[in-house]
């Protein structure tokens, strides 16, 4: 039972990290397109920085 309790904790955490991760290297991407696509990948890291900053919670 406890096994279980954990498994949850690992994936929790992990989608958390996870989330921060995609929209930074989502953000690193699109740096190099359109000036649109600068200023989408300007939101996106300020996205990140916020959850790492424990503002936002995934969801």
């Amino acid at each position: 039972m406890i096994w279980v309790i954990i498994a949850v904790l690992i994936l929790g955490i992990g989608a958390y990290f996870g989330n921060e991760y995609r929209l930074d290297r989502k953000a690193h991407k699109l740096n190099s397109g359109s000036e649109e696509d600068r200023r989408l990948a300007s939101e996106l890291q300020d996205i990140a920085r916020k959850i790492d900053e424990g503002k936002y919670l995934y969801r």
